[in-house]
């Protein structure tokens, strides 16, 4: 099928716009936007600057009442990623992105700044559309988080995909999974791509995920997960990011 979807990042993250709660199979999800930068570090610059500017950030944020949530994303397994850290920040509605985002681009901004000096994140900046599979309902803070290029089969949807994905996601939670996870539609920003979604799947700690990925590999999951999604999408071998919390959404 033609692919009209533009893509968030591999990256990418958490994203997510995290939102809350798991999600039952017959419930309307409530769609969250969620917005990625790639960005490279500043000659002579480093993660130890980068942390000084994100506390600044935090500060800056409590001050202005942003219901806002932002992790730095590190490139783990991956190839050819092109960039350094990436940033990663959620809301939980539209409302609160547009006034976060005016206050940000506004003259007295004092932080702005300062990332400048530290990272350029001029060459990739994204949005996408973020609904929960099995979701927390605190916001996560660090972790690992994969991407999941996805493509859908000739004549389903994303509404189909979606639906098969909630119940992939109770299927693996039922076998004692500790994935939490989402599901990302292109926004605005990323350009023409060959897929159609992002399944963003993060875990809490790399022993998590280690304990899903023998469960998915030698305990059955595979199977499941194909007789669930087999006919409605397919999904590519996934990216994997280290990522640290920068500030939680309901930090004041």
């Amino acid at each position: 099928m033609k692919r009209i979807l533009t893509g968030l990042v591999a990256i990418s993250a958490v994203l997510a716009a995290w939102a809350p709660s798991v999600v039952a199979a017959d419930q309307p999800a409530k769609a969250s936007p969620v917005d990625f930068r790639a960005c490279t570090f500043r000659e002579g610059k480093g993660m130890d600057d980068l942390q000084k500017v994100n506390a600044n950030f935090r500060e800056y944020a409590n001050k202005n009442d942003f219901a806002y949530a932002a992790w730095v994303l590190t490139p783990q397994y991956q190839t050819g990623a092109g960039f350094d850290v990436g940033w990663l920040g959620a809301w939980p509605d539209g409302g609160s992105f547009g006034v976060s985002m005016e206050k940000w681009h506004s003259s007295d901004n004092p932080v702005a700044g300062d990332f400048d000096e530290v990272i350029d994140c001029s060459s990739r900046h994204e949005m996408a559309m973020s609904m929960p599979i099995n979701a927390p309902e605190a916001t996560p803070t660090n972790g690992i988080v994969m991407f999941y290029q996805c493509s859908l089969e000739e004549g389903k949807t994303l509404d189909q995909a979606y639906a098969a994905h909630l119940d992939a996601g109770l299927a693996m939670k039922a076998k004692g999974s500790l994935a939490m996870s989402w599901f990302y539609t292109p926004a605005v920003g990323a350009g023409s791509i060959d897929f159609d979604y992002y399944h963003v799947v993060a875990f809490s700690r790399y022993a998590d995920m280690g304990a899903t990925m023998e469960m998915y590999v030698n305990g059955g999951g595979i199977q499941a997960q194909q007789n669930i999604l087999g006919e409605i999408s397919s999904c590519e071998t996934p990216t994997v990011f280290d990522a640290l919390s920068v500030r939680d959404r309901d930090e004041r």
